[in-house]
């Protein structure tokens, strides 16, 4: 890092805290050193605390990429340049409820550039500005706050946005004499909160009873994160006005930095309870690192952590304090009675707990099993000194009477183990197995798809679990598993017809039916894939995905809802600790949880909680049919454009029903293919295949161009000699039928490349079932064994190679187009695919140049070699649909071969033969366009380059545009080890040299606005979603940036995927959260735009259509439904736009 920089990062981080400093005084204690003297949970030394009012809310103080924090004052640069942005660029008012909508205000308004449009549950925090300006859209009043008249104070003059600016006046002027700190920071502070008022009268309490235990003030550098935790939960700001120290932990930069990880997690609590005298002693011990642990966790959550992340911290939490229990326990128990001969204990994790889901207000779902019967060394029997065990581990955690305090670590409930609350406390593995095999019902399989071991001999939770894993997994899937899974479904819709109010959890569209969702597949098809057996909700669906049990739609919509919800509830939650899962039915607790959640207000987040139940409960209703893999019910109009017998008239109207846009076209087609024999639609077709027609055509409905798939469905019969044969195989796997439909419906190019090679129809048939994801290593393995078996020529070999290329971009496009991939895993399929490829044409050129030229040399006579280069797209994995390859080539050193051929000529001659084989159109088409620009000189250059060129071209000074070229560059082909010693010579101190951030981002400036300008050419409705402003571009340059800003001293963010480098980057801390999300989600939203473009024809297309027919099947590609499809999609892809731009800009700033 320029030293300048580090100057400037040094003195924006906090001051660091010396023990008996003047701002921090020697009371101090780190996170782990919370292992305090025995007293109880409130301190008996006599102290003062005001008597002030709590309030909840969630401040904001903007993180830098560097992980230092800055308040309103340090962003005024970057909201100028913003604004001026927003200025120059005219942008139109968006919703203005939703945050981030670029709401234009009043002038005066400070809050008006802060709104941004969010599409989904922003974790973020909500900017200084956007909280002021929502906030002076509040009439409501806070609660009264009770303090001591102070007559002897000035009342200082407030910036508007209190509710009750009297009363802050007043609590402002006690700020020096009650905490020691001057008033303005904490006053700002507050004021940028979603509850101003009560989060200063929660700081100064918490702030007064540090200053009076310790009579010094708290450092500075405490109030951010004090105001954050104040404003945001109740019962967390009583902890910290209760133990006054706990406030010292928040100005501690490594405090909520990281994630701990469950084995710290372990060795905290064993270090924090290793000196419990007695029961009593361990349960104050546990509450009070409970109470730690939460505070950093619930911090960790205001400042952007995942849901994932908050819940896997949570559950390891608690399973670290019933480790430490069982252990205390189990050694005085052993005192006391003996040890356990040969035998273990174990405490199963169960529902959240098991799933490393839990909130901050869960329940802790256990069963308590030990392995086999006996004796202790004393003569005790093991199920009683286990059930003892039991006993204390459940008092020590969840009795409010374990300490005079009272309080739990988490509520423990036992309702989950066999015979429930009438059943023991703990059983033996073969009594559980005994139980389920006799009495299990298809709930209890429910609640052991997720248990886990927690505590205790986790070798004996892992044995239990391997004994009941065929109760639990049935290999076999029959009716009987169907029925059961329809009537706990029936139960699931009846708890949620009766749950009052809105429920988060149980109500419709709620937690417990997506969780049901996946869960209930799992338990269908798990116990004939081994895969399915994970425990999760977003682990399972990522799995049930991977197995082509749900489309990557359902993936998506179920996890950004689950994610939304579960984010919701514990802001609920997190409020004052209450088991709770529904909305607040007061409008003014409504509009203070949205603030919290970080909407503009509670219509704003009102309508994402609707968009995303709606999602989930359209899923649920469908679970049934997804789970049997049934087709779709018989429409009596598709039964009707189905028959043979009908008119065309009759079939039209039907078809025009169904949403055919030229329906009469279509009829007259179905009734040509009712005059073939052997087809679905013929009246000679047997009975079974006569039933498939009417779900034929009520799939291609369903596609995104039904019009367009069925006339390729028309010509595919029309051109098979045999279609009866076909079609009895697409009625045997509908799944098949609906791949097939849905491609025939999004693709003209690759429909017809299947109409032209019918044969290519049995891999169709053939691919239904084959896996969707398959690694470069399989294609090779697979492209080898195919040319192996074909004559050697080059003809035959390059033939070959076309049908395989053409097969598997035809399998990465049917799962595509039927949404069982992700934009991810097509690109890196589809990089793959090309990386197989050119290496085959670089061993048939090689092959081919040397025949005549002999084996390359050295000057010294030692081996030359090649390697091909791989730029841009193909670089970093991420190809597209008729992507151009980028190849760069690369020799080791001059020489000449075996026939006194000089290398650089030999060298040529392979590439050019490579790049002839790659684009030569034989009766398959070509394989790749080739690119070569990119080399050094650009086309003025030479085709191939030596190792010594490229050292001399790079030791001047590389132009900003080569470097972010070369940052993508990776083996593709060839010689991998020579472009590994080209990187760490040549490459990397090019690229990585000291660079000027300042005239950098400048230049990246001022090159993007000549794409927009020359290139994208964006006016009124039209949109480049590549080139054009807030596009795909926009994401790689900010991440290609920052790559090249960063990647000297950060080698870990040198990656040449895109989506890869944004997670490192926000790893490193290198880029904020705030600014991560909206790069990470535009960049896949772009992509898939590009992809469902680039899919119809045969062509690279980055322009979207402004309106009409077009549009709309575009946005049917993109999975959008109804009538108003098209302008939904325009409208996401302006916000996803803004979002960028604006997240792009920040960055270069």
């Amino acid at each position: 890092m320029p030293r300048e920089q580090a100057g400037e990062l040094q003195r924006s981080q906090p001051r660091p805290h010396r023990v008996g400093s003047a701002d921090h005084p020697r009371e101090h204690v780190d996170a782990e050193d919370v292992v305090e003297r025995e007293r109880p949970l409130r301190s008996q030394r006599p102290h003062r605390q005001p008597r002030l009012a709590h309030g909840e809310g969630e401040p904001v103080v903007e993180e830098r990429a560097g992980g230092e924090e800055r308040h309103e004052e340090g962003g005024r640069e970057e909201r100028r340049l913003r604004g001026a942005m927003h200025h120059h660029q005219g942008e139109k008012d968006a919703d203005p409820e939703r945050v981030g909508g670029h709401h234009h205000r009043a002038q005066s308004d400070p809050g008006a550039e802060g709104l941004r449009c969010m599409r989904l549950f922003p974790s973020r925090r909500l900017h200084h500005e956007m909280s002021i300006a929502t906030r002076n859209q509040r009439g409501n009043r806070a609660p009264r706050i009770k303090v001591p008249a102070v007559h002897d104070a000035p009342k200082p003059q407030l910036a508007p946005g209190w509710e009750d600016a009297e009363r802050a006046a007043r609590l402002a002027a006690r700020i020096p004499a009650e905490t020691g700190l001057e008033a303005e920071e904490l006053l700002a502070l507050c004021l940028a909160s979603a509850d101003p008022d009560g989060a200063l009268a929660s700081a100064m309490r918490a702030l007064a009873a540090r200053k009076e235990r310790y009579g010094r003030p708290a450092a500075r550098s405490v109030l951010p994160h004090l105001v954050r935790i104040c404003a945001t939960s109740k019962f967390l700001a009583q902890a910290l006005a209760a133990r006054p120290r706990l406030v010292d932990l928040l100005g501690r930069a490594r405090f909520a930095a990281q994630p701990r990880s469950a084995h710290e997690a372990i060795r905290l609590a064993r270090l924090r309870t290793a000196r419990a005298a007695d029961a009593v002693s361990l349960a104050r011990r546990l509450r009070r690192h409970k109470q730690v642990e939460v505070l950093r966790i619930a911090l960790r959550d205001l400042l952007g952590a995942s849901v994932q992340e908050v819940t896997r911290e949570l559950s390891q939490l608690s399973a670290s304090a019933f480790e430490a229990a069982v252990r205390f326990h189990h050694r005085r128990l052993c005192a006391q009675n003996g040890a356990p001969q040969d035998g273990g204990f174990c405490v199963l994790g169960m529902g959240k707990l098991g799933g490393e889901e839990l909130n901050f207000s869960s329940d802790a779902d256990v069963l308590f099993v030990y392995d086999r019967d006996g004796h202790t060394s004393g003569g005790l029997p093991h199920f009683t000194f286990y059930a003892r065990l039991a006993e204390e581990v459940t008092r020590a955690i969840g009795s409010p009477k374990a300490t005079p305090e009272g309080g739990f670590v988490f509520r423990v409930d036992l309702d989950l183990r066999p015979e429930g609350r009438s059943g023991p406390i703990v059983n033996a593995i073969r009594g559980l197995e005994l139980y389920y095999e006799a009495q299990g019902v298809a709930w209890e399989r429910f609640a052991l798809l997720k248990a886990r071991p927690i505590a205790g001999d986790l070798r004996v939770g892992e044995e239990a679990l391997q004994r009941l894993a065929p109760f639990v997994f049935r290999k076999y899937f029959d009716l009987k598993a169907i029925d059961e899974m329809r009537q706990l479904k029936a139960r699931a819709e009846k708890e949620a017809a009766r749950a009052p109010g809105i429920d988060l959890k149980l109500g419709k569209g709620g937690i417990r039916e997506i969780e049901f969702f996946a869960q209930a597949l799992q338990l269908l098809h798990a116990g004939r894939d081994p895969n399915l057996r994970v425990r999760g909700t977003l682990r399972a669906l990522d799995r049930l995905l991977y197995a082509g049990l749900i489309s990557s739609r359902d993936r998506d919509e179920l996890s950004e809802a689950y994610v939304f919800l579960r984010r919701l509830e514990h802001r609920i939650q997190m409020l004052a600790e209450r088991q709770t899962h529904s909305i607040p039915e007061d409008g003014q607790e409504r509009e203070r949880l949205a603030r919290r959640s970080g909407f503009a207000s509670y219509a704003a987040l009102e309508r994402e909680l609707a968009h995303h139940r709606g999602n989930v409960e359209g899923r649920f209703r469908d679970l049934l049919r997804v789970a049997g893999g049934e087709p779709l019910d018989e429409d009596p109009r598709a039964a009707t454009a189905a028959d043979a017998l009908a008119g065309e008239e009759e079939r039209a109207a039907a078809l025009a029903e169904l949403g055919f846009e030229r329906p009469e076209a279509v009829a007259a087609e179905l009734a040509r293919l009712a005059r073939r024999r052997g087809t679905p639609f013929s009246e000679t077709a047997p009975p079974e295949l006569q039933r498939f027609g009417p779900l034929l055509v009520a799939e291609l409905a369903a596609a995104p161009d039904p019009d367009q798939a069925a006339l390729h469905l028309v010509d595919l019969f029309a051109a098979l000699s045999n279609p009866r044969a076909t079609a009895e195989m697409l009625a045997g796997s509908p799944r098949t039928a609906r791949l097939l439909v849905s491609l025939f419906g999004s693709s003209d190019f690759l429909s017809r490349s299947l109409v032209k090679h019918p044969e290519l129809i049995d891999q169709l048939v053939g691919r239904g079932s084959a896996p969707i994801l398959r690694d470069r290593g399989e294609m090779r393995v697979e492209l080898k064994n195919r040319l192996a078996a074909q004559p050697p020529d080059a003809e035959s070999v390059l033939s070959e190679l076309r049908r395989f290329h053409n097969e598997e971009v035809l399998r990465i496009a049917l799962h595509d187009v039927a949404s069982a991939l992700d934009v991810e895993q097509v690109s890196r399929q589809l990089s793959d695919l090309a990386d197989v490829c050119v290496g085959e044409c670089l061993a048939l050129a090689k092959a081919e140049v040397e025949k005549r030229d002999g084996i390359p040399r050295d000057a010294l006579g030692g081996p030359a070699s090649l390697v091909v280069i791989g730029l841009g797209k193909l670089g970093g994995r991420e190809l597209g649909y008729h992507s151009d390859l980028d190849l760069l080539f690369l020799y080791s050193a001059p020489g000449e071969t075996e026939k006194r051929v000089a290398n650089h000529e030999h060298f040529a001659k392979v590439a050019q033969r490579l790049i002839s084989h790659l684009g030569l159109p034989l009766r398959e088409g070509a394989l790749y366009r080739i690119d070569t620009r990119l080399r050094p000189s650009g086309n003025a250059g030479p085709l191939v380059v030596s190792f010594e060129a490229l050292q001399t071209y790079h030791s001047r000074e590389a132009r900003l545009w080569e470097r972010q070229a070369l940052l993508k560059a990776r083996a593709v082909a060839g010689d991998e080890a020579l472009l590994l010693r080209a990187r760490a010579q040549v490459l990397e101190p090019s690229l990585f040299r000291k660079i000027d951030r300042a005239e950098a981002a400048r230049e990246l400036l001022a090159m993007r606005e000549r794409m927009e300008r020359e290139i994208a050419a964006e006016s009124g409705g039209r949109y480049n979603s590549k080139l054009g402003r807030g596009g795909l571009v926009d994401v790689e340059f900010a991440v290609q940036f920052l790559q090249l800003v960063h990647g000297a001293e950060h080698p870990t963010v040198r990656s040449a995927s895109t989506p890869q480098a944004l997670s490192e980057l926000l790893e490193a801390g290198l880029l904020a959260p705030q600014d991560h999300r909206p790069l990470l989600r535009g960049y896949r939203f772009l992509r898939r735009l590009e992809s469902r473009l680039r899919i119809v024809r045969d062509r690279s297309v980055d322009r979207i259509p402004e309106s009409g027919r077009e549009l709309r099947h575009l946005a049917r590609r993109m999975g959008y439904s109804g009538p108003r499809a098209g302008e939904e999609l325009l409208a996401d892809h302006e916000r996803t736009a803004a979002d960028v731009r604006a997240a792009f800009l920040r960055v270069l700033s």
